[in-house]
């Protein structure tokens, strides 16, 4: 009876494997068609996240089907990235975006008329004044806030480049109201621009050199405000926190010492804000690939 029993399970086992090789026929060269689904919904995503990142808004649907067209048929080469980003980066809103996010960081997002009322009340305590001392201290205020008022247009015309957009920024009655004291003024430059708190001896050098006093600041001698913010804007530090904070907004984390350095050497030699974007917005990590 056992013996039986085996050889009727090794039959219908023998069938079965039978049937499944007459069910299971290999074609040759059939190859599946690959799925073009996540690659399609990548690219479409990555046009929209650069124009949000870049332009603080989402693309319309002639961008999107102008980068979705230019990407997808150069299988995201790195060279159909830089000429995409080339392409919003032109365009007529990037500049204007790009002081916005400095206001709103920076002035809080002070606007072009509380500049004109500001520059209104220095011209009338000008003429109330006759100590020659204080008049030069508000005409030079008021040489500073038709600076900050010029950003805009200065930018456009690339009379100035994103390190004198920042300079322009800290320069002026309403940075210092909001951080009252040389002390508050030293400490809010490091850490909006270097991510950091100075150090004891940086932050003495600083304070002095802001107050007309000789002072070292990252190797360079100076004494007066406009000759810390030379130093401190030609730093290499403050390239640095350049890359740091493009690095913290496009992937939400701080660059390896390699990608910080590498980027800050090419913004030194190059002065080139937009390619440094571009560096980071073409990754396959800020892609998500």
């Amino acid at each position: 009876m056992k013996r039986i029993c085996c050889f009727l399970f090794y039959a219908l086992f023998a069938a079965s494997l039978l049937i499944s090789c007459e069910e299971e026929q290999i074609i040759p060269d059939n190859v599946a068609p690959p799925d073009q689904t996540i690659e399609n919904v990548t690219i479409s995503n990555y046009v929209n996240r650069v124009y949000v990142s870049v332009l603080g808004r989402e693309a319309n649907g002639n961008e999107l089907s102008a980068g979705y067209n230019l990407l997808g048929q150069n299988n995201l080469s790195n060279s159909s990235r830089m000429q995409f980003l080339g392409s919003v980066l032109s365009d007529a809103s990037y500049l204007p975006h790009v002081y916005t996010l400095a206001r709103i960081d920076l002035l809080g997002n002070l606007d072009t008329l509380d500049i004109y009322r500001q520059w209104e009340i220095d011209s009338a305590i000008i003429t109330t004044q006759s100590n020659p001392d204080i008049i030069a201290y508000f005409v030079a205020d008021m040489e500073k806030l038709d600076s900050l008022r010029q950003v805009s247009l200065d930018l456009d015309q690339h009379a100035i480049d994103i390190t004198y957009m920042h300079r322009r920024c800290v320069n002026n009655y309403f940075y210092d109201q909001i951080n009252m004291g040389t002390e508050n003024f030293v400490v809010s430059c490091f850490e909006h621009f270097l991510n950091r708190y100075p150090t004891e001896n940086e932050l003495s050098s600083s304070k002095s050199m802001v107050e007309g006093v000789s002072a070292i600041l990252f190797l360079q001698s100076g004494q007066s405000k406009g000759d810390f913010l030379s130093i401190f804007f030609s730093s290499t530090d403050y390239y640095e926190g350049l890359a740091t904070n493009l690095y913290k907004r496009y992937l939400l984390r701080n660059p390896t010492s390699i990608e910080m350095g590498s980027a800050a050497q090419a913004f030194k030699s190059t002065r080139n804000y937009e390619q440094m974007q571009k560096d980071i917005l073409s990754t396959n990590e800020y892609i998500g690939i």
